[in-house]
């Protein structure tokens, strides 16, 4: 481009990159931005309103910190905020300055210590956070870059005495708030990254196709609208009944056994890695997964009488028969929770406590018992027809299925029960294509046998019969 170059923000000179950064105008490196390689020399106004700026702040009108700070006029900068995050500058100002003075920033919080929770507890937004940092000229009106080829032109010099002068015309307030909001990019960046360093590729890609499900928009529509029916904490097969409670929440009911109740204890260890490993996947992409969804996803943990095993140091959980006509009973009693799964549930026995020690973790996804049907003249010609393919193509279908006959639990990985495992469930509630797409096969629970056996069989020795495979086989 005639008259124009592009630079990279690291050729800014000594010390610009850390002059972007406290401007608060996103990542300087490796940014590449196009600008005129003219320099920039401030002119005698500009220069004198700096220094003055600098030598008394106090005396600076609001006209003049606008300037300095490139805030539009109040009323403008105020509609524009409000359009983006509902509220005025003022107000937002104030509210991240309400939760310092609050001591309300949970700086200390542990999120992973909340067994109901997978959201952030951030004060902020990450919309109201960037609003704040980089103010509605950069977040709303898209003028970074155009700020970013200003600060490049300039002089080392020149810099430093902008970047002073920015300093000294924001009032307490806002740099208060600019503090709350920078810790809350801090906390967010480095859930993320932990997100990041927990998942693998193939976790990562299934987590994505998932996300394409339009799963989000039909849970937060169908749960804002109903009110919880297990109020009863201390009813049968209860106990500790924990987000059911709470109104608005969705997620899946977990059968645990009862001689695992009790403070501490693997079944302790084996939640809190449950719930890490979902709040990593539901926090990997801000993009994907909205703040809404990370908090109204729950698991409801539900105590199942336990028989007398071979094991000597623990009693096993019932078998899946018996766990079936349990959630039946639930279900007839209405003590499933409004907003949790009423065709699924999962459930941790001996075995899949001790795969917390292996490099997939996981639970069992079962069904409720079918009722029974008799078989129709249709489902006899599919089951002659299954019986005569190959033993390659076999697998667990419907159509290979008693409709009478339960489908056997599906192991599935601890860190896609969410999103991967509720999506791919809500999608039976859907229409259309949607019921389907972007999958080859609909989200039946022998579907998801027949995907996990073939990886298993024709995975080159990878499949390790845990479901999801890679998305790829689904």
């Amino acid at each position: 481009m005639m008259g124009h170059q592009c630079i990279m923000l690291t050729n800014l000179g000594a010390g610009s990159e850390q002059f972007i950064a406290r401007l608060g105008l996103g990542d300087p490196n490796p940014l590449t931005i196009t600008r005129d390689p003219a320099p920039l020399v401030l002119d005698a106004a500009t220069r004198t309103l700096y220094n003055h700026a600098i030598s008394d702040p106090p005396s600076l009108t609001d006209q003049q910190r606008r300037l300095i700070t490139y805030r539009p006029p109040p009323e403008e900068e105020d509609a524009l905020c409000r359009n983006a995050c509902g509220l005025s500058m003022d107000e937002l100002i104030a509210k991240a300055t309400n939760s310092k003075n609050n001591n309300n920033n949970n700086n200390n919080k542990n999120n992973n210590d909340d067994d109901d929770n997978f959201g952030l507890t951030l004060p902020l937004s990450e919309k109201e956070a960037r609003l704040l940092i980089v103010g509605v000229s950069s977040a709303v009106q898209g003028q970074t870059f155009s700020i970013l080829s200003e600060v490049a032109r300039l002089s080392p010099k020149d810099r430093e005495l902008k970047e002073l002068a920015m300093q000294a015309a924001r009032t307490d307030d806002v740099r208060i708030a600019r503090e709350v909001a920078t810790d809350v990019q801090q906390r967010r960046t480095a859930v993320r990254r932990a997100a990041a360093k927990a998942l693998d590729s193939n976790d990562i890609r299934n987590i994505k196709v998932a996300m394409k499900v339009p799963w989000q928009e039909h849970v937060l529509q169908s749960s804002s609208t109903l009110t919880t029916s297990a109020s009863d904490s201390g009813s049968s097969f209860g106990g500790r009944q924990g987000p059911s409670e709470a109104e608005g929440r969705f997620g899946l009911v977990v059968f645990y056994p009862e001689n695992e109740e009790g403070g501490g204890g693997r079944l302790s260890e084996y939640k809190s890695q449950i719930r890490t490993a979902i709040y990593h996947s539901l926090h990997y992409s801000p993009s994907l997964v909205q703040d809404e969804t990370r908090n109204r996803f729950a698991l409801h943990w539900v105590i199942v009488p336990t028989t007398s095993g071979s094991n000597n140091n623990h009693d096993e959980i019932q078998d899946p028969s018996a766990l079936r006509r349990i959630f039946h009973t639930m279900l007839s009693n209405n003590k499933i929770p409004n907003g949790f799964r009423r065709d699924s549930f999962l459930y941790v026995d001996e075995e899949a406590f001790r795969s917390r020690e292996t490099a997939r973790p996981y639970l069992l996804l079962a069904e409720p018992e079918p009722e029974p049907q008799p078989k129709t003249e249709r489902h006899l010609e599919r089951e002659i027809k299954s019986e005569s393919k190959p033993e390659h193509e076999s697998g667990i279908r419907t159509g290979a299925q008693s409709p009478s006959e339960a489908l056997p639990p599906l192991k599935v990985d601890i860190k896609h029960i969410a999103p991967t495992l509720f999506a791919r469930l809500v999608q039976r509630d859907l229409q259309g294509e949607a019921r389907r797409k972007p999958y080859r096969y609909t989200s039946e629970l022998s579907e998801l046998h027949a995907a996990t056996g073939a990886y298993a069989k024709w995975g080159n020795g990878e499949g390790d019969g845990i479901w999801p495979p890679p998305s790829r086989m689904q």
